[in-house]
């Protein structure tokens, strides 16, 4: 799979009648993430719910800033966000979120507690609302959108937060079940040809927090999904259950690993 040179550029896409994904395309390796040699670019997808609230779900990092914002007032005014959702937090992230704060200074920002502690120190100028949610909390945008949050930290990400939509059966993860690939293509059809590539994904990012992730994967899989809205490259639909099932494998594998040693 040969990834070809443009510009960088947000790649926007309904995936229902009211929530958007803007997928901010690399097509070179950033710097950021620096354990990736596959050198395939990536994505870093944001998700835009428009309802009788509105909320915003992890906005892109540093890097893609200028052309997200672009991208993101051309669709919508920000001065009429609600919420911004932080699934993880970090300070490249935060270059970015302090962006959309100066656009949208009336936002909440929705995390959960270990990310708030981070946030404090991170947008200490900025000092916006934080809006703490736990296990089972909602949060009711109006038509259905009634967000239920599932924290799933990892030593890496301590307030990793995943957001499920049961009006659309939108499952959004954040860094889990993603892949540092980049294309036109928003859903995973042909999911087989990406297996090699998120396998490299997980062993970088998963491989060495084994046991929280089999407890993401037991929450998420309460969860009745019809769409995995993963944080990098393209959206699960055809291979969502092979895809948890990967990961339930390569799991259990590198735990017979780690016990072996």
């Amino acid at each position: 799979m040969t990834v070809e040179t443009r510009p960088r550029d947000v790649q926007p896409y309904p995936i229902s009648i009211d929530t958007f994904v803007l997928r901010s395309r690399t097509w070179d390796r950033l710097k950021f993430e620096i354990e990736f040699a596959l050198q395939k670019g990536t994505t870093a997808n944001s998700y835009l719910i428009l309802s009788d609230k509105s909320a915003l779900i992890d906005p892109p990092g540093e890097s893609f800033k200028e052309v997200f914002l672009k991208a993101l007032q051309v669709r919508f005014d920000p001065k009429t966000l609600d919420y911004i959702i932080v699934g993880h937090t970090n300070p490249n992230r935060c270059e970015t979120l302090k962006e959309v704060l100066k656009l949208a200074p009336q936002a909440k920002i929705v995390c959960s507690n270990p990310a708030a502690i981070a946030l404090k120190e991170l947008l200490k100028e900025e000092n916006p609302e934080l809006h703490i949610v736990k296990k089972d909390d909602t949060l009711d945008l109006g038509q259905g959108h009634n967000l239920e949050f599932i924290p799933t930290p990892t030593p890496r990400f301590p307030g990793h937060l995943c957001t499920y939509d049961p009006r659309d059966k939108f499952l959004f993860t954040d860094k889990l079940f993603g892949v540092h690939l980049c294309g036109d293509e928003i859903y995973d059809k042909g999911w087989e040809r990406y297996e090699e590539y998120r396998r490299h994904y997980f062993d970088c990012i998963f491989a060495t927090s084994i046991r929280q992730t089999l407890s993401a994967i037991t929450k998420l899989q309460e969860k009745p999904a019809t769409v995995y809205a993963t944080g990098h490259g393209p959206l699960v639909r055809y291979g969502l259950h092979e895809l948890i099932n990967n990961y339930q494998l390569w799991a259990e594998q590198q735990k017979m690993i780690c016990q072996l040693r």
